[in-house]
This record gives C-alpha cells, sequence and structure tokens, in this order.
C-alpha cells in the first residue's frame, strides 16, 4: 500500500486519475499516457527486443546450436548497422552458457557497434504444470513464446524476433510500431503469405499470422482474461487434434481470432518470408513499393539450397565487415543473388526478388 501511495504521488493529478480508472476497470493502461512511449525527460524510451536461444541436439544443417548462433550474428550485425540508438536485447534461454556466447558476439566489433548493444538472460519459463507438455512442441523452447508475459513480467512492451531474421531497414522503426495500437490492441504480427483456409482452425483474417515477429503490449496481454498464458492453453486445448506441424503458430492464431481486439495487422514488409515467393504473384505487395524491411528466412531458407536468393543476401550480410561502405554490402548482394539465381529453385519464379530485397538498402544510400 505505502508503495502505491508513492507512486501515486509522483503523478500529475489527470494522470492519477487515468490509473484509478484502469485500476478499478480492470483494462490495462494504453500507451501514450504510461509506461513504455516516453520517460521522464521526454527522451524515447524503445521497447526491448527478444531472442529465444536454446541448446539443440539436432544434428541436421537447419535444426542445429551452431545455425542459431550464426544467424543471430547476423541479426545483431543488422540491426546496428542500421541505428544509432541503444538496442536492448532480452536473451530467453535453457543455459547460461548460451546467453555468455550470444553477448561474446560483438566483442570484435568497432565500438561504435558494440556499444549500441544491451544484452539481458532470462531463464525460459513454462506453468509448472505444463511443462512436459508444452515444452516438446516444434523445437526445443519455441513454445516458450507463448507465455513470454509471464516469462518477463516485468516488461510492458517488447518486440519478439525468430533468429533467422535479418533487418534491412533501422530496427527502431518496427520497435516504433507499438505506438501506432489502438486502446485495445496489444498483438502486432503480419499476415502469413501460404495461409490457413486449409486448416479446421480459427485464424486472423484473411490468411492468418506468422509469429516470427511479434511486437507485445505485455501489460495488456496479462490483463486479458486468465491472462495471456491463459488464453494460449485454452486454445491448444480445445484445438489440439486440429494443430498442423507449425504447433506453436498455430496456437497463436487462434488465441488472436478468438480475440480479435487485441489484434494489430502488422505491415509485411516486417516479416517477409518465403511464403511470399512460392508463387509467381508476391502476396505482400507493400515490399514492391518500400522494399523489405525484415528479411524472414523461414524453412531453413539461409542455409540451404531451396530460396537461394534468400541465402544470397544472409551470406553477404555474413561477410559484412561493419564500418564498411554499405554500398558494398549492397553489391555482393545483388552479385551473390545473380550468381544464385535458378528457374529450378523455389522463389526464382518470382522474377522481381532482387528488386524487392534491394530497394531498402538502396532508398537508405541515396
Amino acid at each position: 500500500m505505502v508503495k502505491v501511495i508513492k507512486i501515486f504521488q509522483t503523478l500529475t493529478a489527470g494522470t492519477a486519475i487515468i490509473v484509478i480508472i484502469c485500476l478499478l476497470s480492470g483494462k490495462p493502461i494504453s500507451q501514450g499516457k504510461l509506461g513504455f512511449s516516453r520517460n521522464n525527460n521526454s527522451k524515447e524510451n524503445l521497447p526491448p527486443f527478444i531472442i529465444i536461444v536454446c541448446h539443440d541436439r539436432g544434428k541436421s544443417l537447419t535444426s542445429s546450436f551452431q545455425r542459431q548462433l550464426n544467424q543471430v550474428t547476423v541479426l545483431l550485425k543488422s540491426a546496428v548497422t542500421f541505428t544509432n540508438e541503444t538496442l536492448r536485447f532480452l536473451v530467453v534461454t535453457n543455459s547460461d552458457k548460451i546467453f555468455e556466447r550470444i553477448k561474446a558476439i560483438p566483442r570484435t566489433w568497432p565500438n561504435k557497434h558494440k556499444s549500441r548493444l544491451q544484452f539481458e538472460s532470462r531463464p525460459v519459463w513454462y506453468p509448472p504444470d505444463r511443462k512436459d507438455s508444452m515444452k516438446g512442441l516444434l523445437r526445443p523452447c519455441s513454445s516458450a513464446r507463448l507465455f513470454l508475459p509471464e516469462t518477463l513480467r516485468d516488461v510492458d512492451a517488447a518486440v519478439l524476433l525468430d533468429t533467422d531474421t535479418i533487418f534491412l531497414r533501422p530496427p527502431e522503426e518496427l520497435l516504433r510500431e507499438i505506438y501506432r495500437f489502438d486502446e485495445s490492441q496489444a498483438a502486432g504480427l503480419a499476415q502469413t503469405s501460404r495461409g490457413y483456409r486449409g486448416l479446421n482452425i480459427p485464424y486472423p483474417k484473411p490468411r492468418g499470422v506468422n509469429t516470427g515477429v511479434m511486437v507485445m503490449n505485455m501489460t495488456r496481454l496479462r490483463a486479458l482474461p486468465g491472462g495471456w498464458t491463459g488464453v494460449t492453453l485454452k486454445a491448444f486445448d480445445e484445438n489440439r487434434k486440429d494443430l498442423s506441424k507449425t504447433v506453436t503458430n498455430d496456437i497463436v492464431n487462434i488465441a488472436l481470432a478468438q480475440n480479435h481486439q487485441i489484434f494489430y495487422n502488422l505491415n509485411c514488409v516486417w516479416n517477409y518470408n518465403t511464403g511470399c515467393c512460392r508463387g509467381k504473384r508476391n502476396p505482400c505487395t507493400d515490399a514492391e513499393k518500400t522494399g523489405v524491411y525484415l528479411l524472414h528466412g523461414t524453412s531453413g531458407a539461409f542455409v540451404d539450397d531451396t530460396f537461394l536468393r534468400f541465402r544470397a543476401v544472409y551470406e553477404a550480410w555474413q561477410d559484412y565487415q561493419l564500418g564498411s561502405p554499405l554500398s558494398t554490402l549492397l553489391a555482393d548482394m545483388e552479385r551473390r543473388m545473380k550468381v544464385n539465381a535458378s528457374p529450378k529453385t523455389i522463389c526464382d519464379r518470382l522474377t522481381n526478388l532482387e528488386y524487392i530485397f534491394t530497394k531498402s538498402l538502396k532508398t537508405m544510400l541515396q
């Protein structure tokens, strides 16, 4: 009670009234009033990113732990390349050693780049009575994303990224998507490209969403009846027989469809994945206007021979030396995509893919 009184003493009268109304009504406080939008110095207070990395004993190229570390390296490299902000990364993991290895990634980078990163380790959390049944869904710790609001109870807002993602635009622009939420929205995800129409589960229309990038107002998710954990567990229990091999993705789709008021439709340029180019038409038409902002290498696209242009972008980033002109990165991306283009591989039927992958970078170089 003393803590509550002290909190109210620091607020203006108008703001205190808002807090009281929200507490009595049980509704989450909207951003822009309190919380993550601004601090006391009126300086932008950006939410953190979250990555989930757990030890994987699988030996295949697309499931190995080393692959995850390589992908995290490229993700971090792309993030610091395009920002002047200090970016926080919360590493949710099942091993202190994993955190130390991730924390060591930028150690040899130029000071101006490695100083843009802050890391915090957070342990993976599962509901105690569901640990055995939920932990093994899909890949190790993949289902931990279902419980992030409970895992990170001190976090008001955050953006979850799969490790197989690459920024092609300043990362703070993605973080600022949280400011676009209306008073009820709590989870921003991009529409999936291939769609959920063939499955017997509810999903956000028109095609369902991909969980590789999730912009989350954690406070609002925790404030749902039963909390976000209760919502996702209910979705799992009631639809278990209809779930596909991408179980965690299915569960989030069901949860958002059943709580449609919290869903924010994130632009697909922030989650451009392999489904966008499997056919001759590109379902993410905005990418043709602005270019891709964040490339998502789903289906092992960064490491196998099925999606060679995705792999070309990834390998160009692997070899890029931080501090070098961005024009060298662009030239290497274009060279690799031309060499790796083949009509026999998936996505090469989309003839303007090179343009889509490089337009944003070209715009920033102008």
